[in-house]
């Protein structure tokens, strides 16, 4: 795999899957990862498996944008650390192309009863590992990205990733420094590439999706 690595957001690395070396934990505990776009997926989520919403429960002409952020507490400090985020982030990448291809092969991938009762049991799963809480079962990361795969496949659509950083905080506004700076973040898009995209840049999303989280944090003191 070649990467160009930036700090610059305006460069741009398109993540491609090839060798896959063993990652350090250190980046895999601090990473995180969210579906931003649609903005409500989580109750679209809970709402379909409690019988209010058929899927498809996003339609084929929206956005659909995934979230990856590495170093998201500690930072991205060193070379060894960047070269385990991009490691990460491309065995992220194989296992999104997996699923697709899989429900693409699959007569059961839009089984409205079997979908409901594969997310239900993630969800129990998540409520033993949390002994008891249930509250962001929605936002489970095995949930979301299989929705992007699903809907996806679903669509027929095209898809992309970009990974940018470790972020400068000169590229960044005051608002969300504190949260990116020194930081990796991966998109995704239901989209071929960043033309498909109505907006700028493929990270405009982030940094609305963060400034956003900084000003509830913010309103809330």
């Amino acid at each position: 795999m070649v990467y160009s690595i930036s700090s610059n957001p305006s460069q741009s690395i398109n993540v491609l899957v090839s060798h896959i070396k063993p990652l350090q934990m250190s980046i895999v505990n601090d990473s995180y990862m969210n579906m931003i776009l649609p903005e409500d997926i989580a109750s679209r989520i809970r709402d379909f498996v409690s019988g209010r919403k058929e899927f498809p429960y996003i339609r084929e002409n929206e956005i659909m944008c995934l979230l990856y952020v590495y170093g998201k507490d500690r930072m991205i400090k060193s070379d060894i650390e960047v070269n385990e985020a991009f490691d990460l982030a491309d065995r992220t990448v194989a296992n999104v192309d997996k699923e697709i291809e899989y429900y693409n092969n699959s007569e059961a991938r839009f089984d409205t009863e079997f979908l409901k009762s594969k997310y239900i049991q993630r969800g129990l799963q998540i409520g033993q590992e949390q002994h008891g809480s249930s509250s962001n079962i929605w936002n489970d990361p095995t949930i979301l990205s299989d929705s992007f795969a699903r809907h996806v496949s679903f669509h027929q659509q095209k898809y992309f990733f970009q990974i940018f950083g470790p972020l400068n905080g000169t590229d960044l506004l005051s608002e969300i420094r504190e949260d990116l700076v020194s930081r990796i973040v991966m998109v995704g898009f239901n989209k071929g590439d960043q033309n498909g995209l109505p907006f700028k840049h493929s990270l405009v999303p982030a940094y609305v999706w963060f400034r956003d989280m900084v000003r509830n944090k913010s309103s809330k003191v």
